[in-house]
């Protein structure tokens, strides 16, 4: 390998301002010229090998670069300076916060996938994470399942550790939910039973010899089927002989239940002196015994006098015994039927619906007591249905569902079935009580949501009276303005059956148009305004007068002796009940 050098200098420009040279060579080429200092212009040969053909020796290229040189010189150490002091920054200063992302999956908690290995078991030892787990186990757990959290107590609704013992019982419904949501204490427990342990209806015609004691528990507690009897003497057995053949448990029990063996509180023997009894016995002994033993019952309380019935519904309407038509709008406690023998009370107040929809402060029945000595003075209290209304006997609560029982002498009916007295409640759940007393007597109250129907069907009773009207066969003595007069005012303190009372109000809001056109309110107003006495409300007198009731009637007086040998073909229907009560079954009964 051979070379070449140049071998002539050549000096061009000014070599005392040192602004650069050009060598050129033999060969034509140029060369390269360093600068080195100010003076006369010298320079310093610099030579430079080029490849010319194959052959001989060689060596580096001897160049100098000054300019490159000193920039890669300077370059290069500070490169690696900054690399050494980014990555002393890197290692050195703190790690910003970590942000986690939680993904909200159905358990509102991120589950991470069951391939990837976990640090730490967030179920082991939840129950004492608090105490127990390490600072670096609460914070991995609360960035992934959300368990382990710091709790701020003084945010929290409720605390989940308190009370947790008896949760079941003793939380509300809102923590239950809340609790179990993010701390999965409280949850219900759903149990789902396939299968009942006993089929109540298989053998139920022999249900008190055949089932075993654990089905008839649990039948009568679920369904009320084979409950076990609740009367242990029969009253009927061996009554002929009771004074000396029944123990003294069975007569307290048989005369508190059904009246029979009495040995101390029988006012009247109603065997003695009864084949005359229609002369020697007095009024109260005719009463007692006819109640008790069906003995001595007046010719009225036989069927020689048709039952009759009072229907009191909405806000109330009243039709009495003697089919009078009125309404009773005021508020109070009233006799409905006031009798020895049978005690009737109502509670008459204004419903919020009534105030609201008919802007009217006019009554409904709300409460009713049913008492008298044809049940020993025993009390029945019937509410309606709100505010945990109730049945009760002597304030004991009966009658949950429906079913049967009995109060003394009375005895109770609650269901479905009976007459629906106030169409308007038609498309309503029915749920309906009736009691049936001695003599006959069947009251029915229709239970609505916050009021009732009333239904009383009966015999008259010597001396009655009340919202009803006296049953005495005569519409002449029941007009609307007539019963408020007697018992408008309310029932004294001293009668009162209901366990409080509460205030008489006299309506007062002007009658609406939908109970009185205003072609007739004129004309009931003029008629009614002369009539106000007694505490008949205005509303009342023009409410009855509307509905083509004339508020007061003259009375129809039969003369029970005139024509009385041929009253069965001489006389009038009317004349016949009218004497039948006039003369106490004397004269005109069929």
């Amino acid at each position: 390998m051979a070379f070449t050098t140049s071998r002539r200098v050549v000096y061009d420009g000014d070599a005392g301002f040192g602004t650069g040279a050009r060598v050129t060579g033999v060969d034509g080429e140029e060369g390269n010229l360093i600068y080195t200092g100010p003076g006369t212009g010298a320079y310093e040969r610099v030579e430079s090998f080029r490849y010319v053909g194959r052959g001989g020796s060689y060596d580096i290229e001897r160049k100098r670069e000054g300019s490159i040189f000193t920039i890669w010189c300077l370059l290069i150490p500070l490169v690696l300076i900054a690399i050494v002091v980014a990555v002393l920054v890197i290692i050195l200063l703190p790690r910003p916060a970590r942000v986690t992302t939680t993904p909200i999956f159905a358990n509102e908690f991120f589950v991470p996938p069951a391939t990837s290995t976990m640090p730490f078991d967030c179920k082991a030892g939840y129950w004492n994470w608090e105490k127990g787990w390490s600072g670096a186990k609460k914070q991995f757990c609360c960035d992934y399942e959300g368990r382990g959290c710091p709790v701020l107590t003084t945010s929290l609704p409720f605390d989940c550790d308190a009370g947790y013992s008896n949760w079941q019982n003793g939380w509300s419904e809102a923590k239950k939910s809340w609790c179990c949501s993010r701390f999965h204490k409280g949850c219900m427990v759903v149990t789902v039973q396939t299968s009942l342990p006993y089929d109540c209806h298989a053998g139920l015609s022999n249900a008190a010899s055949g089932w075993s004691e654990g089905k008839k528990l649990w039948c009568c507690g679920k369904f009320s089927l084979g409950c076990p009897t609740t009367q242990p003497y029969d009253c009927d057995a061996g009554y002929s002989n009771w004074q000396a053949g029944w123990s003294g448990s069975k007569k307290n029990w048989c005369c508190q239940n059904a009246n029979r063996g009495c040995e101390v509180s029988l006012p009247y023997d109603c065997d003695a002196g009864y084949s005359n009894w229609h002369v020697g016995w007095s009024s109260a002994k005719k009463h007692w015994c006819c109640l008790h033993h069906n003995r001595g019952c007046p010719v009225l309380t036989t069927s020689l006098a048709p039952a009759q019935s009072c229907q009191l519904w909405g806000d109330p309407h009243v039709k009495s015994f003697d089919h009078t038509e009125y309404v009773f709008y005021r508020q109070g406690d009233f006799w409905i039927v006031k009798s020895d023998l049978l005690q009737v009370q109502g509670r008459f107040q204004a419903t919020e619906w009534t105030k609201e929809n008919d802007k009217t402060d006019y009554s409904s029945l709300t409460g009713l007591v049913v008492s008298g000595s044809l049940i020993n003075g025993r009390k029945i209290e019937i509410a309606p249905m709100e505010n945990n209304g109730q049945i009760t006997c002597d304030g004991r609560a009966i009658l949950h569902g429906f079913g049967e029982d009995s109060c003394g002498a009375a005895k109770l009916k609650y269901g479905a079935d009976g007459m629906l007295i106030d169409s308007a409640m038609s498309s309503l759940p029915h749920r309906i009580v009736h009691i049936t007393l001695p003599s006959g007597i069947i009251i029915q109250a229709n239970r609505w949501p916050n009021f009732m129907n009333l239904m009383i069907t009966m015999r008259p009773i010597p001396g009655q009276d009340g919202v009803c009207g006296n049953n005495n066969y005569d519409k002449s003595d029941d007009s609307g303005k007539q019963v408020h007069e007697r018992f408008g005012q309310g029932v004294p303190a001293s009668e009162l059956l209901f366990s409080h009372p509460i205030p008489l109000h006299v309506p007062t809001s002007v009658l609406p148009s939908k109970k009185c056109t205003p072609e007739k309110r004129h004309h009931a107003e003029e008629e009614c305004k002369n009539q106000l006495s007694g505490g008949w409300a205005l509303a009342e007198c023009m409410s009855d007068v509307c509905a083509g009731d004339h508020p007061v009637s003259q009375p129809q007086i039969y003369d029970c002796k005139a024509g009385e040998s041929n009253w069965r073909a001489g006389w009038s229907t009317g004349k016949k009940k009218f004497c039948c009560v006039a003369t106490n079954g004397h004269a005109g009964c069929q």
